[in-house]
C-alpha cells in the first residue's frame, strides 16, 4: 500500500503512479508491504530523498518537494529500490561502513532510477517529449 503526503496535487499523483509501478515490479506477491511517502522541504539539506525501514512492512521515504517533477520521479524510483532491497534482505549488514558511492545498494539504485522512470513514463501512456521539460 502506497500512501503519498504533502506537496502539490499533481506531485502526489505522479509519486504514489510512480512508487505503485516500481512496487508492483519489484514485489508482485508482497500484499503487506506499506510505504508512506512524504513530499517535503528539506531546508538546507540538498539531499533529494531518503528511504527508512521502519518495520519489516512498513517503510518511509522522503523526497525533496522543490525538485523538478522528473527528478522527483526518478528519486522515487530511486528510493523504492531501497525498499525492494529491504523486504528482501539485500541490504549488506557493513552497508554503512562503505563510501557511498561504493556501496551495492547504491549502485543497484543509481544503476535502475532511469530506467525505471523510462518504463514507468511508456507504461503509464505519458508522452516522453513532456519528461524532457520537466
Amino acid at each position: 500500500m502506497i500512501t503519498v503526503i504533502g506537496g502539490k496535487g499533481n506531485q502526489r499523483k505522479y509519486v504514489e503512479s510512480m512508487a505503485n509501478y516500481c512496487l508492483k515490479k519489484f514485489l508482485p506477491r508482497h500484499r503487506t508491504v506499506n510505504v508512506e511517502i512524504k513530499i517535503k522541504r528539506f531546508g538546507n539539506d540538498t539531499s533529494y530523498g531518503y528511504c527508512l525501514q521502519e518495520s519489516k512492512r512498513d517503510y518511509e521515504i522522503e523526497v525533496n518537494r522543490n525538485l523538478r517533477l522528473r527528478d522527483m520521479l526518478t528519486t522515487i524510483a530511486h528510493e523504492m529500490v531501497h525498499v525492494k532491497q529491504y523486504v528482501r534482505n539485500e541490504m549488506l549488514p557493513n552497508e554503512y561502513d562503505i563510501d557511498y558511492w561504493d556501496r551495492p545498494s547504491e549502485i543497484e539504485a543509481h544503476g535502475r532510477e532511469t530506467g525505471l522512470f523510462i518504463r514507468w513514463a511508456e507504461h503509464s501512456n505519458v508522452s516522453k517529449y513532456k519528461w524532457t521539460q520537466l
